[in-house]
């Protein structure tokens, strides 16, 4: 496997930073959005030399995920958020670093309709009244490889009707579990692992896809549709999520069996656990991600991170409502 990029800030390029971020009092989406030119700058101004190429490098690399270490935290952390959508107010300093991140790598951070009502800034905690979901939400029920929001257009398709799915996925932890990583794995690797008919079935547009349980509304949402791109220009899109995806012929489900088990291989997979302040962002549609379920306390220090999802164009997003042009829909 292709070593992951990794980005360490110093003692130095921390403490700088969260001094330029605490006055800048980012406490929602709306006015980190809009500062997220200045965010940029000010990473360029604080990170070394090297750091920066390894920020402008990762979009056209062939890195499906960049790690960055060591991100400004907030001096009080809340307890671990149980609640359904919590705000950012607790997290200015934090907030403002990720959109310093996304700014960097070029591209927009939304919140899918369904999913958000109000904030690109989803809390990955575990909630009691939902559990057994399959969902960021969910905690005792193992969260199987997929993609994200399967069901919206991939880079290579128009858009209509509804917005694009994520080019990326960010995810910044807060507080780690030891025993509950987050596994990724990169589906260039497996598919070089199978025969070439199984790559060749999975671009057949024999599959159904769903939502996924985090949105609110159920119910197949596309039909008869490929899992795989591998465009002649170039480049790999992918659709497969476990929980969403049904195999319409017999070939399909054979080539889609052995495609997830190859999936879940030791060889392919890789283990990142992410301390206060690491993000970890990877390229949606060229990455699966899962986590096993795990136990809540419940007592104010369980698993937590900031998930925040990124739309390389604009115009292929459809806002719901104009006054919070972020939130589109889904």
């Amino acid at each position: 496997m292709q070593a992951l990029p990794e980005i360490h800030l110093s003692f130095t390029e921390q403490r700088q930073l969260h001094a330029a971020l605490s006055p800048l009092a980012i406490r929602d989406s709306a006015s980190g959005i809009d500062r997220m030119p200045a965010l940029a700058q000010l990473l360029e101004r604080v990170l070394s030399a090297d750091k920066q190429q390894v920020l402008r490098d990762f979009p056209k690399s062939e890195a499906v995920a960049l790690i960055v270490r060591g991100l400004p935290i907030d001096a009080q952390l809340p307890a671990t958020p149980y609640d359904d959508e919590p705000g950012i107010e607790d997290l200015p300093v934090l907030s403002g670093a990720i959109l310093g991140v996304l700014a960097a790598l070029g591209t927009r951070p939304v919140g899918y309709q369904g999913e958000s009502d109000k904030t690109v800034f989803r809390h990955v905690s575990p909630k009691q009244e939902r559990e057994s979901e399959a969902s960021s939400f969910g905690s005792r029920v193992s969260l199987g490889m997929h993609v994200d929001n399967p069901h919206l257009p991939l880079t290579c398709e128009p858009v209509d009707g509804l917005s694009a799915c994520p080019e990326y996925l960010s995810l910044t932890g807060l507080r780690c579990e030891m025993d509950v990583p987050t596994r990724i794995v990169a589906i260039r690797d497996v598919l070089d692992i199978l025969p070439d008919f199984v790559e060749q079935e999975l671009q057949r547009p024999n599959f159904s896809i769903r939502r996924p349980e985090s949105f609110g509304k159920q119910g197949n949402v596309l039909e008869n549709v490929p899992l795989l791109y591998t465009p002649a220009t170039g480049g790999l899109h992918c659709r497969y999520n476990k929980a969403a995806v049904t195999a319409n012929t017999a070939n399909a489900s054979f080539a889609m069996q052995l495609f997830s088990a190859t999936a879940n291989h030791p060889d392919v997979i890789r283990h990142i656990l992410l301390q206060p302040g690491d993000l970890l962002i990877f390229k949606n549609q060229q990455t699966l991600h899962a986590r096993d379920g795990f136990t809540p306390r419940y007592d104010g220090r369980d698993r937590w991170m900031i998930r925040v999802f990124g739309v390389d164009d604009p115009a292929r997003v459809v806002p719901v409502n104009p006054t919070q042009p972020f939130i589109v829909r889904a």
